[in-house]
């Protein structure tokens, strides 16, 4: 091929490089230095991302084996609306304890997943003993994050998961919280952040009068939702508030719930907390009083920076305390809603069963995924997170 005729660098990276599978891409790693480094290139990782964005989905499972004391963790993709490759990721112990389940959870951002050990109580209280992972599920690569000692007197540590658009930084937020022996009034927190691509966590100082809430009563150990580049939580407190943590200025500052919603009374998921991510929107679980008439509403925040919420109702056609209570979890590539429930379901293997519901056409449908897994009857299984296309941002 003469000069003349060649492709542009441009034109090759951006235009074909970025549409092919992250299997693909890895392999060609080895071409040449330029393409070996592309996926430590912010612009590329962003343009591969939204090539795939809207062509299929993964979702994460795992199986816990109780008499393994042992779980399995599972990549789903979703093609065209229906579960296709499975693949087989990693294995973690999952050690005894006196106080029930202590399995692994996750939380996910742009295909990448942050796994940490938790209890069956508080899902997103991490265990002081077991180090936290990230995991990308597409490369199947995994890092374990470094090991911070448990501090005397520590009594609740939790993990978080985000990503800043504008600085293009993953970062996982420590929490501890600390009480010393018989002193309530002197319980006090450390904040440290992780970002991807350090090798230590870095402390960060927060002035008690620049939050507008009260710490002592944000939901620290409940589940936390990314979007619009901060980390968001239910705030158990009568002030009518979703708490927020600026994943780029790194500071907390605070969302009103809106007028209608009142947590202590619609809220219905306490194991979990009742905020979730919607397309790109926060949104509110609720109601508990509909429950019995297998209705559920979402109150979505359809225009975040003026605030303005959005009001659904979603009617279940089959009773909703059988599947766990199962509430919307993710949004797909189609545009659907997937259910999660809030706990690990025993049922027939060949029946184990995901949930989709269409906004648009008020409409439920499921796909079975277990003659996929080939589980065994003792298994356990639940769907944790869905981690969107494929990712081949590095970890290290």
């Amino acid at each position: 091929m003469e000069s003349g005729s060649e492709l542009p660098s441009e034109v090759i990276c951006f235009q074909i490089l970025a549409r092919l599978p992250v299997k693909s891409l890895m392999r060609f790693k080895c071409v040449c230095k330029s393409w070996s480094s592309l996926n430590r290139n912010p612009s590329f990782v962003n343009a591969h991302r939204n090539f795939h964005r809207n062509n299929h989905t993964q979702l994460l499972l795992t199986t816990w084996d109780e008499a393994k004391l042992q779980q399995t963790f599972f990549s789903i993709q979703i093609k065209q609306g229906s579960p296709t490759l499975v693949t087989r990721l990693l294995n973690l112990p999952t050690p005894p304890t006196k106080n029930g389940e202590r399995l692994y959870n996750a939380l996910s951002v742009n295909g990448l997943v942050c796994l940490y050990l938790s209890d069956k109580v508080f899902p997103n209280r991490t265990d002081h003993n077991h180090p936290v992972r990230i995991l990308n599920p597409c490369t199947r690569e995994s890092i374990i994050l470094p090991h911070d000692s448990p501090a005397y007197s520590a009594i609740h540590l939790a993990h978080h998961f985000g990503f800043s658009p504008r600085t293009n930084e993953y970062k996982v937020l420590q929490v501890k919280r600390f009480q010393p022996l018989n002193s309530i009034e002197d319980m006090s927190f450390m904040f440290k952040i992780f970002k991807l691509g350090t090798s230590s966590w870095r402390r960060i100082e927060v002035d008690l009068n620049d939050v507008p809430f009260d710490l002592l009563k944000c939901q620290f150990d409940r589940r936390s939702v990314c979007a619009h580049g901060a980390i968001h939580w239910m705030h158990a407190s009568t002030q009518n508030i979703i708490a927020v943590f600026d994943l780029e200025d790194e500071r907390f500052t605070a969302i009103p719930l809106p007028e209608d919603y009142n947590y202590g009374i619609h809220g219905i998921n306490n194991t979990l907390g009742d905020i979730v991510e919607l397309d790109g929107c926060l949104a509110l679980i609720g109601d508990r009083h509909l429950m019995q008439q297998n209705m559920m509403e979402l109150w979505i925040l359809r225009d975040y920076e003026n605030q303005v919420w959005v009001k659904e109702t979603i009617t279940f056609p089959f009773y909703w305390g059988d599947l766990g209570y199962p509430v919307p979890l993710y949004t797909i590539h189609t545009g659907e809603l997937l259910l999660q429930s809030s706990r690990l379901l025993r049922q027939d293997p060949a029946q184990v069963k995901v949930f989709f519901y269409n906004m648009e056409s008020k409409s439920f449908r499921s796909e079975i995924v277990s003659p996929r897994l080939r589980l065994s009857d003792h298994l356990r299984l639940k769907l944790l997170v869905g981690c969107g296309g494929d990712s081949i941002v590095p970890l290290r």
